[in-house]
């Protein structure tokens, strides 16, 4: 196992090189000057102008520039943003919105998703199975921003059963509404690959094996059925949550909640090159971190992918 998890750690590295350089390229690329941006229609002197390039490295060419980003992030010295925030400080107070709002859809999604896909799976044909396979259809199919907007405009604005943006209800009150459609589009995705699997694995050969040995279903269903069935869910599940980021990028920009998502969306905007390999280089720890766990819990449910 120890050998195992080494040489999934091994094989991220370049893989985290690749992801910063790439995304740090297409920062880079933007058209556009970033403090001219951000000065707007004030006339700013050249010689702090001159200063603030200087400052942020911005005359430097590209593999310069990256390289002073990576250094920064290995050393911890984050500096400031191109508006004068302290990055550090912007991160202690953002980490803890999107982690709140991230636990909570997860939540939502696991519960509705394994709860709804199981019992499809085991009444397979059934009303709930078409239900759900129906519903399921419906919400893959209508875009995320959509999905978005018009919960923002239905539960916040003309029902104002919930906030419409911001944090100022605190929390839960004012997580709940993006957390729900985070978790709801999720949610799809697993309760279908729950149901799927489950289906397939109480058809499969071994468990009509099983069956013809004369073992009861209570036995079939947990010792044959079930930890068959959760190695492709236990997947999908380690995924969603390494790319659960995205998912907040786009909601805290909608329902104006300050995470990292937005932190991300603000920096992109304004070409922020440093803040964007920072965020991005976070993202990837986060995902190459569950992605880890999901490795070896896989490999604790079935030992011959150590061998992997």
């Amino acid at each position: 196992m120890t050998r195992f998890v080494l040489r999934r750690i091994l094989a991220a590295v370049p893989i985290g090189l690749i992801v910063t350089l790439g995304v740090f390229a297409l920062v880079f690329a933007m058209p556009g000057d970033p403090l001219r941006e951000l000065a707007g229609d004030k006339p700013i002197p050249a010689a702090v102008m001159a200063a603030k390039r200087a400052q942020f490295h911005l005359d430097d060419p590209f593999v310069v520039q990256y390289l002073l980003s990576m250094k920064d992030i290995f050393t911890g010295n984050f500096g400031t943003t191109f508006a004068g925030a302290d990055i550090a400080s912007q991160l202690q107070l953002r980490i803890p919105v999107t982690l709140k709002l991230a636990t909570m859809g997860l939540v939502i999604q696991w519960i509705a998703g394994l709860l709804f896909g199981l019992y499809a799976g085991f009444k397979r044909n059934g009303a709930v199975d078409r239900i759900l396979l129906l519903a399921t259809l419906f919400i893959l199919a209508v875009p995320l921003l959509v999905v978005y907007f018009a919960a923002q405009y239905v539960f916040g604005v003309e029902l104002k059963w919930l906030p419409v943006s911001g944090i100022a209800h605190g929390y839960p009150t004012s997580y709940l509404l993006p957390a729900v459609c985070i978790g709801l589009t999720g949610f799809a995705g697993l309760a279908r690959l729950t149901r799927t699997s489950i289906v397939e694995t109480a058809n499969a050969d071994f468990v009509k094996t099983a069956r013809a040995k004369g073992l009861g279903e209570q036995r079939i269903l947990w010792g044959h059925v079930l930890p068959n069935a959760l190695l492709p869910m236990v997947t999908f599940m380690g995924v969603d949550v390494g790319g659960i980021f995205a998912g907040a990028l786009l909601a805290e920009s909608i329902f104006n909640l300050p995470g990292l998502g937005q932190f991300m969306f603000q920096a992109i905007k304004l070409k922020e090159g440093g803040v964007v390999v920072l965020l991005s280089t976070l993202a990837f720890v986060m995902f190459i971190a569950v992605n880890l766990i999901v490795d070896i819990v896989y490999g604790a449910i079935d030992p011959r992918v150590r061998n992997v």
